[in-house]
């Protein structure tokens, strides 16, 4: 699929002028680089998608929950400050986004809104060493100062 437009099957040459539509939904969005990084990945990969900033006040943001269901968006990330006043528009909520009390990620499967939560995974990896300086703990909080909720939970069963 050159230039995510022109598709070939069999031999037969078509369009396919519908993208997939993936966004972001902060405030302020100006300044999220994500979208260039996306697009580069989306490119790379020749896919059809777009990733699309969205500068949603906390007021709208059910309408644009509603707007990226009704859209057939395939998902979209949530900064601050929506990642926790998100989940009231959502069916569902994975492992990691109910026992942090967050989501950045909602994927909409069937129809579906699912908020995950990513943030916990990308931060314990680099958080490991801090962990480890706790081991006398079943369950380690790391919270950053700016966010009343933790990054993540840390559990080890052999402590």
């Amino acid at each position: 699929m050159a230039g995510g437009y022109v598709v070939e099957i069999g031999g037969v040459v078509g369009h396919d002028f519908m993208s997939t539509l993936t966004a972001s939904f902060a405030m302020p969005a100006a300044e999220n680089p994500t979208v260039a990084v996306m697009d580069a990945v989306f490119a790379h990969h020749e896919l059809n998608a777009r990733y699309i900033n969205c500068e949603i006040p906390p007021e709208s943001l059910g309408d644009a929950v509603r707007g990226a269901r009704a859209m057939g968006f395939a998902g979209f990330n949530c900064s601050l400050p929506h990642k926790v006043h998100v989940i009231e528009f959502l069916d569902e909520l994975a492992p990691s986004a109910s026992l942090i009390g967050a989501v950045n990620c909602v994927v909409i499967k069937d129809g579906r809104l699912i908020g995950e939560n990513t943030d916990g995974k990308g931060f314990v990896g680099k958080a490991l060493c801090l962990a480890a300086s706790r081991r006398g703990d079943d369950v380690v909080r790391l919270v950053r100062a700016a966010e009343p909720r933790p990054d993540a939970v840390v559990w080890d069963p052999a402590t």
